[in-house]
């Protein structure tokens, strides 16, 4: 299964291992996405915690929203960093904009930002989880957006695999913190206003399982400075989510006509005008913070 998703922090949506009968929003998965599964089981209890970037902003039709590049954060300013917390937090942040540009199919952006995260990897000391030989690749595919993708999925999935093998979880769950904000940054700089049922900001609440299940996995980490004061980062985005409530409704399974399975109902968690005011604003001070290398 594993190779059936992209990747890019942790693998794929948290809600594939448990959370579907939590979820509001109508889900898709091929078939084919499933085989393997029961083989994954043990890898999948380390990785099925949160989301990736990638599986978090994958739902923005891109078909109907304009790319603006203005919503990401310049990969000029990578150079700027010069504490392990800001370089692994913006690491994440960095990730997800890649996540972004490629959902867009923007080349250029993608080896920028590629480039990017292979600096601020060294910088941390986990370059040695990448294959050299990747590099020339992506400078041979910088005119194919899909295999450039792929080595970018491949590159970062590489990542998460050695943090986990060489017991380096506490920088994973620094860099999994600045994803998680990134990526909801992202997903409210796409809506327009808000309306009770816009998708983008039903999708948007539904993090309130992801960030609990990001906290819970950080959490084993606290001893850990850098991780604590990640934690105590993202607070004020957690305070909002905890104002919210949430209702049940029936699950259901079926196949739409193109064979994929939609997965529907569960908990919905509702969020109003006010709340998501709240949040937007909680989460673009938290990101400011983050790429602005700001004390809490």
């Amino acid at each position: 299964m594993i190779q059936k998703l992209s990747i890019l922090v942790i693998l794929v949506f948290f809600l594939l291992s448990g959370c579907h009968n939590k979820g509001t929003q109508q889900e898709q998965l091929s078939d084919d996405t499933l085989i393997g599964f029961d083989e994954t089981e043990e890898i999948k209890e380390v990785y099925y915690r949160f989301p990736s970037p990638d599986e978090m902003l994958n739902f923005i039709n891109r078909e109907q929203i304009r790319f603006n590049d203005d919503y990401l954060h310049s990969a000029d300013r990578a150079g700027s960093y010069l504490d392990s917390k800001s370089e692994a937090l913006n690491l994440g942040v960095y990730i997800a904009d890649l996540a972004f540009v490629t959902l867009f199919e923007r080349q250029k952006e993608a080896y920028s930002y590629i480039q990017v995260i292979y600096g601020l990897s060294d910088k941390l000391r986990i370059s040695a989880a990448f294959d050299p030989a990747k590099a020339k690749q992506f400078e041979e595919n910088l005119g194919n957006i899909d295999s450039l993708k792929a080595l970018a999925d491949e590159a970062l999935d590489d990542i998460t695999h050695y943090l986990v093998r060489e017991d380096k979880e506490r920088v994973l769950a620094v860099i999994s913190i600045g994803g998680f904000v990134e990526s909801l940054y992202l997903a409210f700089q796409v809506v327009d206003e808000y309306t009770e049922d816009n998708l983008i900001i039903q999708r948007i609440s539904d993090q309130k399982l992801v960030l609990e299940n990001l906290l819970n996995y950080s959490l084993e980490y606290a001893g850990d400075k850098n991780v604590s004061d990640a934690i105590n980062m993202i607070h004020p985005i957690r305070a909002v989510y905890n104002e919210m409530v949430s209702s049940v409704e029936e699950t259901k399974v079926d196949k739409d006509q193109n064979g994929k399975l939609v997965i529907s109902g569960g908990e919905k968690i509702h969020i109003s005008e006010a709340q998501y005011m709240k949040l937007r604003n909680a989460t673009f001070d938290v990101r400011e913070k983050i790429v602005e290398n700001l004390e809490n």
